[in-house]
Order: C-alpha cells, then structure tokens, then sequence
C-alpha cells in the first residue's frame, strides 16, 4: 500500500511546545492517579501484608475494567480529534455523547458482573485467606462507582481532543485529593464505629471520583467545557458504528494487557505472597515514572488525529516522531532515580523487609526497559491516534502473552529464581518495540483518511 498523500498545505510542523501543551497536563493527570494508587497501598500496609496483596490484587480487577473504558476512550479520542481538525465541532459533540452513553452503559454492566463475580476472579491469584476475603471485599465496593468514573475518562478524552488537556488535570486533582483524604481517614477510623478494613480505602477512592463527577457536571452545565452534550441525532447508529471499529480493538489490546499481566502475576504468586506483593507494588510505584509516557501518548494520539483531519500525513508523522525523543529524555530521569533509591523507597512503601527485597530487581528491570516504553507509548499512541487499533493487539499477544508470559511459564518449570521471571519483562518490551518501529516506518497504520 502506498503512503496517503498530503492533500492541504499545512503552514508548519507541530511543535514540541504543542506537544508539550498537551502532554504534561495529560501526564499530571496520571502522576496523581498513580500516587493515589501508591498511597492506597501504603494505607494498606498499616493493616497488614495481606491487606497490600487484597489491594494490589483488586487493583489488577478494576485495570480490566480501565481496559475496557479505554476501548471507548481510545475511539472517542481519535473521532473527536479528527473531525475538530476538519472543523466540525458539531460532528465532533455527536462523538462525545454517544461515547457518554456506551461509557455509563458499560460501567453498569462490569459493575454487575463484579459484584457476582468478585470472589471468582479474586481466586485466580490464589491467595491466602485472608488476602483472598479482603481483596474480594476491596474489589466490590470499588466497582459501584464504574458508571461514573467511566463517564469521567470519556469526558477526559473528549476535551483532550479538542486541545483542552488542562480541565481533566483540574479535575483529576480533585478526585485524587479526595481520595486519598477519604481512604486515609477511613483505613485508620472507619466511620460509624467500624473495624479498620481494607473495603473503606475502596470507598473512599470511590466517593473522591464522585466529587470529581460532580465538578465535571457543574461545568458543563454552566457552558465552561468546549464540548456540549446535544441530544443524538439519526446518525447515533453511523457512529457508534464508527466507535466500536475503532475501540472495540483499543479494548481487546487493553483486556489482553491485563489478562496478560494477571496470568504473568499467577506464576508469580507460586513464589509466595511476598513475590506477588513486591510486584504490584513495584508497578504502582514505577508507574510513578511511566505517567511521563502515559501522557505523551495521548497528546500524541490527539494532534496525530487532528492533523490527519487537517489533511497533513506529513506532520502527523513529525508529531510522533518529536514527542518520541522528548519522552526518552523524560523518562530517564526519574526512572534513574528510582532506581537510585530502589530499597529505601520500597521499604517506605510496604514496611516489609521481605516485601522490599523482591521490588529492587524489579525496579531495576523497570529501569532497563525505559526507551523501549517510550517507542511503545509514542508509537502505539500514534497508531490509535490515526485508528489503526488493531496492530496494538497483536503487539500485546506478540510481547506480553506469548514472551513474557511464556518465558515466565518456562523460567518457572523450571525452577529458576524468581528474579528471571521479572526480567521477563525485558524481553517483552524489546519485541513490542521492533514491531511498532516497523509498523510505525511503513504506511499501514494511517486509517482515518486525510481531509
């Protein structure tokens, strides 16, 4: 297939300072959803280590229901994107409340099946009793409140693809303020007389994105988000149509990337609660450093699919190619500097020596793996910005299910030290990386059509 054609002049080249604009905001978003995730986990370890595997285990839960949400957050972005390069808000406002509906709909259902469900998928990590009771616990309060932080992402994204990352930023501080004063408070003195446990730290989260909900509402009912909310027209069916081709393979990658993670966590358990401890741990808190990339692959997606609404492939490509070497240098940092002080902060974290123990080497395989994040998240952000949702997947099979998780399964087998299941994750993120790079280089990844 031959390369799209540039079919409008584009005055110039997007600049890092656009990028920029777009993706610090975006990436402050997820730094502080990240240091509510690590402070829950420190909330935790003042009940225990079995409360620190019952919340990383119902964390692992509630990233499919993330995944999911973020099959309709990816195909809202790309569409809303799109037709704001092209100039029609209108198109574009029809995208954001269909996107609303499915999003509330979607919430409700896993909500459901959580509920039912919960004591089920908790025990596919086989953990002790009680890790297993508090985690089924942890993970069934959290889920009432999937309707509305499902709403929230797809408001998030609408306004990122408008150009206004800085509203979400606003809001997602409030709810991480909120919850973690609420899951703070409520881990130490429950109210009404309650025994601490860890289901009041999943309340709290809850209720914190509730307030940033109800800030969202107010403004927009006071007209001060750049999206309406109109009524759907005749055309609902066109889009939904146009959404679920786009994110229904968003999705997909999304669930296969917790799948596979929760299957790379199974052999990891078999080493001990301490192993499966230390490694969500260890992601949550490397997360820390991964959010730079996080909010760089959405500004990425966004000014790639509003550049092909404009009609230029040409800058589009540019784009990706900039924000790639700016999320290189960023990452480094405070990646470097986490490993710097691996122990000491792990041991900060958990209060548990054992626990800490095991975090180092993962760190440090984290550490490793940076620039290969960076070309996953740039690339693959570009991928879903353009609507080519479907690579991804196979990215994720290639990377995740069939080498980590195979290597780890085999490593395991054997009877190897548990630090060569970690560094699994190496192998994983350098196969991810070859793939996208040569997807990237060809012109297959350009689904949405230039103006």
């Amino acid at each position: 297939m031959s390369a799209p054609q540039d079919r409008s002049a584009v005055e110039s080249p997007v600049s890092i300072a656009a990028i920029l604009a777009l993706a610090l905001p975006s990436s402050a978003v997820f730094l502080v959803g990240t240091l509510v995730a690590v402070m829950m986990i420190r909330f935790a370890a003042g009940l225990g280590p079995d409360a620190v595997a019952a919340v990383n285990a119902g964390t692992r839960l509630y990233n499919v229901f993330f995944a999911c949400a973020a099959g309709i957050n990816a195909g809202a972005l790309a569409l809303i994107a799109n037709a704001w390069g092209r100039g029609q808000h209108a198109e574009a406002e029809q995208y954001f409340t269909v996107s609303l509906l499915i999003a509330l709909m979607l919430g409700a259902a896993v909500t459901l099946f959580t509920w039912v469900g919960a004591d089920w998928l908790i025990g596919r990590f086989a953990l002790d009793a009680a890790a297993h009771a508090g985690a089924v616990a942890y993970i069934r309060w959290l889920s009432l409140f999937y309707p509305l932080i499902a709403a929230s992402l797809v408001f998030g994204s609408g306004l990122r693809a408008t150009g206004d990352a800085r509203t979400p930023m606003v809001v997602a501080l409030l709810v991480s303020v909120a919850s973690a004063l609420l899951a703070w408070r409520w881990s130490v003195a429950p109210p009404f007389g309650h025994a601490p446990h860890v289901r009041f730290i999943a309340l709290g989260m809850g209720l914190g994105n509730v307030a940033g909900f109800a800030l969202t509402v107010a403004w927009w009912r006071s007209g001060r988000l750049r999206l309406d909310v109109p009524v759907p027209d005749r055309r609902y069916h066109e889009r939904l149509r146009a959404l679920w081709h786009i994110g229904y393979p968003a999705a997909l990658e999304q669930a296969l990337l917790q799948i596979g993670v929760i299957a790379f966590l199974w052999v990891v358990a078999h080493y001990g609660t301490a192993a499966f401890a230390a490694y969500g741990s260890s992601v949550s808190l490397l997360s820390l450093a991964m959010v730079i990339g996080f909010g760089f692959s959405i500004a990425v997606s966004v000014l790639v699919a509003q550049q092909l609404g404009a009609g230029s492939v040409a800058n589009a490509r540019r784009a990706a190619r900039r924000a790639l070497g700016a999320t290189v240098l960023m990452l480094g940092a405070p990646g470097l500097l986490l490993a710097w002080f691996a122990h000491p902060v792990a041991l900060w974290l958990t209060g548990d020596a054992e626990i800490a123990a095991h975090m180092v080497p993962i760190i440090y395989a984290f550490t490793v793996t940076l620039p290969l994040l960076a070309v996953e998240f740039c690339l693959g952000g570009a991928l879903r910005g353009a609507g080519d949702t479907r690579f991804p997947v196979l990215n994720v099979l290639a990377g995740l299910v069939f080498v980590r998780f195979g290597l780890a399964l085999l490593l395991w087998r054997l009877d190897v030290a548990v630090e060569w299941i970690y560094a699994t994750l190496i192998a994983d993120y350098a196969v991810k990386s070859v793939l996208l790079v040569r997807r990237f280089r060809s012109s297959r990844w350009i689904k949405l059509s230039p103006m």
